[in-house]
């Protein structure tokens, strides 16, 4: 989703844009949903925006734990396992992040999600080209 289209709740009951590149309010945006966890764990919604805030934070290793969960609380959840995949891959592990993308594309292809099935593919070709010779 494009960050300028992207909403924050603010107090009055009004959305506010939500910049993915301004450090401040992902934090607060990690900290809120840690928040709403605590209250749900089983939320598969909030887990994958904790694993989106990470990775907008840089944090793709906290991100990998978040997006994890989301596949054990719903395993055919196609974009979880594409941004698992970019956790993995900007962690610094090519091999599972091409096994993840891999499953990733079946998921999408049984789901009829072209648009993330096309994703999903740009992304395996970049861990492929990281794999190890």
């Amino acid at each position: 989703m494009a960050a300028t289209n992207e909403r924050r709740a603010h107090s009055s009951g009004t959305f506010l844009p939500l910049s993915r590149s301004d450090p401040d309010l992902l934090r607060d945006r990690v900290s809120h949903i840690r928040e709403l966890l605590d209250k749900n764990p089983s939320d598969a919604v909030h887990w994958f925006g904790l694993g989106g805030a990470l990775l907008d934070l840089r944090r793709p290793r906290e991100a990998v734990a978040a997006l994890r969960r989301v596949i054990e609380l719903e395993p055919e959840h196609t974009a979880a396992h594409r941004e698992l995949g970019r956790s993995l891959l900007e962690s610094g592990n090519p091999v599972e992040a091409a096994e993840v993308f891999a499953r990733a594309i079946g998921l999408a292809e049984k789901a009829g999600d072209i648009r993330t099935g096309r994703e999903i593919h740009v992304y395996l070709r970049q861990a492929e080209k990281s794999l190890p010779d």
